[in-house]
């Protein structure tokens, strides 16, 4: 049996083709999808079957993969985004790796989102050398050992865009295998979260980039002021 796991924060309007998808696909699968919003994204997934977890407060897209990471009872599990990056899935479940990366074709993206994308991987490499082999860490489709990942949950402190490089970051520290696999994209800018708040993405991704750097920092208590917390939870409301 497949075991999914959907991050989702109102996602009705697109969330119907991906479980088509994975349904057509995976007969045999469980679907477990972590909502966050005030939309009918439930009932679309109880539709196909799935199981629906409902946030009380939001998390965000990290903070919804950590529940499910908790909750699927499966020992390896697919983590795919809501608009359905891809339709290769079958690529990425075949490998045998701790952590399977879907490395994305981004020709389909818009110059602004690509111009993000490498931005920010070139950040994510200067912070963090030893994810210098690494082209995609947010992709939006990954397939884990659950176990493992169990393992470093303490560690996954971002519950935001940037959860994607902690949890990666997490696994290469723990020497568990982390393998990339090419796959096409299927790009929706229409739909796109990111491209409506460009530049509030940019200042809180690198921020939390920041905060990530200094959580795995001989400075990590600074994270943890009064301060510090009060800052973030200004800069959050701000920016989201």
């Amino acid at each position: 049996m497949i075991h999914v796991i959907i991050p989702a924060y109102n996602e009705e309007r697109r969330i119907s083709q991906t479980l088509s998808l994975i349904k057509q696909k995976f007969p045999d699968v469980e679907i477990l999808v972590i909502f966050e919003g005030t939309d009918n994204t439930p009932e679309i997934v109880r539709k196909f079957g799935g199981i629906v977890y409902e946030n009380k407060t939001r998390l965000g897209k990290g903070g919804s993969i950590k529940i499910g990471l908790e909750l699927v009872k499966g020992e390896r599990a697919l983590i795919i985004d809501a608009d359905l990056p891809t339709t290769e899935i079958e690529r990425v479940i075949s490998e045998n790796a701790d952590l399977v990366i879907g490395f994305r074709d981004l020709s389909s993206m818009p110059p602004k989102r690509r111009f993000l994308h490498y931005g920010y991987m070139l950040l994510v490499k200067l912070f963090f050398p030893s994810l210098r082999k690494f082209n995609d860490i947010q992709s939006g489709i990954k397939f884990i050992n659950v176990s493992k990942a169990k393992e470093i949950l303490d560690e996954l402190i971002m519950n935001d865009y940037v959860f994607d490089t902690n949890l990666v970051y997490a696994f290469v520290r723990k020497g568990y295998s982390v393998k990339e696999i090419p796959i096409s994209y299927n790009h929706r800018e229409e739909d796109s979260k990111i491209s409506k708040n460009l530049i509030k993405m940019i200042i809180f991704m690198f921020l939390s980039l920041v905060k990530l750097r200094i959580y795995y920092s001989p400075f990590k208590r600074i994270i943890y002021t009064k301060t510090f917390l009060k800052v973030q939870n200004w800069l959050i409301n701000k920016l989201r």
